[in-house]
């Protein structure tokens, strides 16, 4: 049974009791991210869950790191968009210690001034590792140009610049505006003792005070691009992106059907026709982000540079015929069978099970019951996805990027689509 608890500050927790497992997961998720920047500060929430890891006032780095694994688990952290997570994996008898360490990094950062000088430059390595993955680059161009003017075109790690400008005073302040509870969920799903943890976290967190940060990001306005970046590389890598689904929107179940059937599956259309058929790429796949207000879809191509213009041809007339046709009765429903094991799968992982009502109670404000969630993929229709796909790949939404060699791309491509 899924019980969530909502604390007087607007902090809550959501705990999932499973007594045949040993372990526990547990996930603290912050509704924060480079989303919530300016072009000045840009980075600066990455770079706290870097800082939080260098310690409190009651535990240095070290003795984080050696006190999660003396019980035998694992701690981590990330920064998206919109959220920033620290997570961690326990045998259940000692979830305790792992709260006490994740709340304490939660709340209690030092963010001492040496430390941070001496993460700004991991940082800058970790961006030089994204600059040498012209995925990576892709990436960001798609990003930058498709919300273009908006937080969300931002950088998750922010740029050479803006890392730079960071200072201690700076974190300090977008901690205290944005670490609060209102902005906080916390998860836990294993074998555990739920009231013990539920008081222990009311204790750990009730007394937080509520910050002055927005409740949302700014919904930015999506512009058409088409992108040609020179990069010298083996491989060119193409995105043919759109505007997407934020996360409220009732057709992302149809989106999930459309996407396995289009793309990202090893069954699916533009896999078997370009990859296995004609072996035109290496990898071709897609993206999906969803978003508090906004959201996008993308088809990733890698492949030799002279091949590019064909793989995107090829790819257009796929979307053309799925505006048209849709996909055939055992398409959908292999796609179907796929969301359903899915779901079933998830429930064998405590970090899977954690992560889903972590992800339900931010987006949704609720735990979204296995049943609902199951009818919601057989209620999908071919009808359902032919309309989807028309609202998604219309002449007027569709972009490009393509990164590689210039000598060996072409300066314009041009995108050939047929509305229906």
């Amino acid at each position: 049974m899924i019980r969530t608890t909502t604390l007087p500050n607007g902090a809550r927790i959501v705990t999932e009791v499973v007594e045949s497992v040993y372990s526990a997961a547990v996930d603290l998720w912050l509704k924060v991210g480079s989303a919530y920047e300016t072009e000045l500060n840009n980075g600066v929430s990455h770079c706290i869950e870097h800082m939080l890891f260098k310690g409190t006032p009651t535990r240095s780095a070290e003795q984080i790191a050696e006190e999660i694994e003396d019980v035998g688990g694992t701690l981590g952290a990330s920064t998206s968009k919109e959220l920033t997570k620290i997570y961690g994996h326990v045998l259940g008898e000692v979830l305790p210690t792992a709260l006490d360490i994740i709340c304490d990094m939660a709340t209690n950062p030092l963010i001492d001034a040496s430390d941070l000088a001496l993460e700004k430059q991991v940082i800058l390595d970790e961006m030089q590792m994204y600059e040498d993955d012209a995925s990576d680059v892709a990436q960001e161009i798609m990003y930058g140009n498709l919300w273009q003017g908006y937080a969300h075109s931002y950088p998750i790690t922010g740029t050479v610049d803006t890392v730079n400008g960071i200072d201690s005073a700076m974190l300090r302040e977008h901690f205290q505006r944005f670490y609060t509870p209102e902005r906080m969920v916390v998860s836990i799903a294993g074998n555990f003792n739920e009231e013990e943890t539920i008081k222990f976290l009311s204790e750990k967190l009730g007394a937080l005070k509520p910050g002055s940060g927005p409740k949302a990001p700014v919904t930015p306005a999506s512009r058409h691009f088409n992108v040609v970046k020179d990069k010298d590389v083996e491989q060119a890598q193409l995105m043919l992106v759109s505007e997407g689904l934020h996360h409220r929107d009732k057709r992302l179940t149809v989106m999930q059907v459309l996407d396995l059937c289009l793309a990202s599956s090893a069954s699916s259309r533009l896999f078997k026709e370009i990859r296995e058929r004609r072996g035109l790429v290496y990898n071709i796949a897609s993206m999906q982000h969803a978003y508090a207000n906004c959201g996008l879809t993308s088809i990733y191509a890698a492949m030799t540079p002279a091949h590019t213009e064909e793989v995107l041809d090829l790819v257009l007339q796929e979307l053309n015929r799925l505006k048209s046709d849709g996909f055939i009765a055992a398409e959908i429903k292999r796609a179907k069978t796929q969301l359903r094991t899915d779901l079933l799968m998830d429930l064998e992982s405590m970090s899977a099970r954690s992560t889903n009502n972590a992800s339900d109670l931010v987006h949704y404000d609720r735990v979204i019951p296995l049943g609902e969630a199951r009818e919601e993929i057989e209620a999908v229709t071919n009808d359902d996805v032919i309309e989807l796909a028309r609202h998604l790949f219309s002449q007027d939404k569709l972009s490009l990027v393509v990164v590689g060699p210039a000598e060996e791309l072409e300066e314009h491509y041009s995108l050939t689509v047929v509305d229906k």
